[in-house]
Parts: C-alpha cells; sequence; structure tokens
C-alpha cells in the first residue's frame, strides 16, 4: 500500500511562482506516493488523519486550531515559500534581516521534522530568526524538465526588446521602481506580461535586458532565473533576490538551464527522502 501524502497548500490552480513549484513537486511525487491534495481553507482533522505524513506549503488560510492540531499530532515538513515565519510575510524590512517581536508560527516551524528553502539566503534568515535544527536548501525554484527543454528551445531568439519591464500591478513587484530606475537611465523600455506562460517565456527570451526590482525579499525569483537561462541581463537588486545568493545565479543559457535541472532532480530526490525517513520514524 502507497503512503498516504497530505500536501496542504492556500491554492492549487493559480499561476503564482508557489503554485508553479508545488505542481512540479505534486506530479513527482504522486509517481511514489499517494498524494492527497488539500486546500487548506478546507482542512479537517478527518482529512488529516487519512494522511500518513503531510507536507505543508503555503498556508496563510490555515486555521489556527488546524496548526496546533498538526504540530501536535502529525508528522510533517513545511516548504517555504514566503516567510510565513514573520508577521509581514517580509523580513526585509527589518535591519540585517533581523526580526524583532515580529516572529509568527515559531512554534509550527519547530515541531516540523523538516523545512525545505529555496535558497541560501532563505536558509540563514530562517535561522537567523528561529533555532531550527532540519531546514534543508534546495537552491532552486522547481521546473519540469519538459519546461526546461521548451526554454532552452527559445535560446537564440531575436533580441527584439531592448529593455523589458514586468507589467504587474502587484506593488511588491517593484514595477513603478523599475520604470523609475529607466528614466534616470534614458532608457525606453516595454511592459511586458501575458497570462499564457508559454508566450510570456517567448516575450521574455527577445529581452535584451529585464529590470526587475522587489520590494521584498524573493525567496528564489522564477521570473530571473528563466530571463538568465534565456541570456537575458538582468538589472536587479541582488540584495533582494534569493537566486542571487545561489552560485547559480553567475550562469546564463544552456549552463543555467543544465545546472538547474541537476538540481531539480536532487530536490525532487530530497523531498522523496525526506518523507521515507519520517515514515521510518513513525514505526
Amino acid at each position: 500500500m502507497k503512503v498516504k501524502v497530505g500536501f496542504i497548500a492556500d491554492f492549487f490552480d493559480i499561476l503564482g511562482g508557489a503554485e508553479k513549484n508545488d505542481n512540479v513537486l505534486i506530479e513527482y511525487l504522486s509517481s511514489k506516493f499517494e498524494v492527497i491534495k488539500i486546500q487548506s481553507h478546507l482542512c479537517t482533522i478527518s482529512k488529516l488523519n487519512q494522511c500518513d505524513t503531510l507536507i505543508v506549503s503555503n498556508f496563510v488560510n490555515l486555521p489556527e486550531k488546524i496548526k496546533s492540531y498538526i504540530s501536535e499530532n502529525k508528522k510533517y515538513l513545511i516548504y517555504e515559500h514566503d516567510h510565513k515565519y514573520v508577521k509581514s510575510r517580509d523580513p526585509s524590512k527589518y535591519p540585517n534581516f533581523k526580526i524583532p517581536h515580529q516572529l509568527a508560527n515559531v512554534t509550527f516551524y519547530k515541531h516540523a521534522s523538516s523545512v525545505v528553502v529555496l535558497s541560501k539566503i532563505c536558509k540563514e534568515v530562517l535561522l537567523d530568526n528561529i533555532p531550527l535544527k532540519n531546514v534543508h536548501n534546495i537552491g532552486t525554484s522547481l521546473w519540469s524538465d519538459q519546461k526546461l527543454n521548451k526554454i532552452e528551445l527559445l535560446l537564440g531568439s531575436k533580441k527584439e526588446i531592448n529593455c523589458g519591464v514586468l507589467n504587474s500591478n502587484n506593488p511588491i513587484k517593484g514595477k513603478n521602481v523599475a520604470l523609475a530606475w529607466c528614466r534616470e537611465h534614458n532608457i525606453v523600455p516595454e511592459l511586458i506580461s501575458s497570462d499564457n506562460e508559454e508566450e510570456f517565456l517567448q516575450i521574455l527570451s527577445k529581452c535584451q535586458k529585464l529590470v526587475f526590482t522587489p520590494q521584498v525579499l524573493e525567496t528564489f525569483s522564477r521570473l530571473t532565473a528563466e530571463a538568465k537561462m534565456l541570456d537575458c541581463t538582468i538589472v536587479t537588486n541582488r540584495a533582494l533576490l534569493g537566486f542571487a545568493s545561489e552560485a547559480s545565479f553567475e550562469l546564463s543559457g544552456r549552463k543555467l538551464i543544465e545546472e538547474t535541472k541537476k538540481r531539480v532532480k536532487k530536490a525532487l530526490n530530497l523531498f522523496s527522502n525526506l518523507i521515507e525517513s519520517s515514515m521510518e520514524q513513525k514505526k
């Protein structure tokens, strides 16, 4: 009988970076385990008790009583996407990322069998604020090989756009700051966006340069990783980019794609091993 893994997340069907990560992970785990997807706000003790172990992804909408039940009664690991150990979900508001009196979900993190993060800086910031024993940095976002192969096919696209800026109304993505930088440097940018992921990658592949100025600490940044895979020059604030804390940030094009494939494979194996280890501990 397959191990039943409950996968808890706020959303499964939107196009955010966390959900794209989760979809790749769920597809991989489903080949080894029985994965039960549980939307956080619909999570009940009855559903939890159907599961042998849990992966908790984004959990903003997880009721407090359910968090308490999980921390006291279940084996679980946290797949950390957006700093839910700080009330504002933005440690960059504080000097040296040291968070005074604004920590959140501390018990939930401490009781997890493991916490998996996306980048070196995210591990450092988390450990600086909560002393945990089992924090694993996978050093990448997650893509399927199929998606990475499609990105590779776009290499060599004609660079018809001198400078691209992400056309996002989400203030944390820093569109207005990026546009201000362009004005200061006498650059006329093109706002780029598309609800279709493949179409967006095609547009991105045509950019000579991408100006991306996040206003919070990005746990990784799929956008800048994909841009570098597509040989775009990146203008950004490295201190607020998880990806920039990884050695792979210095790569681009095919070299970055190949390195990312290796990191994703290693990350997926880690999740599988952590689940199997948690089941061994239950025996």
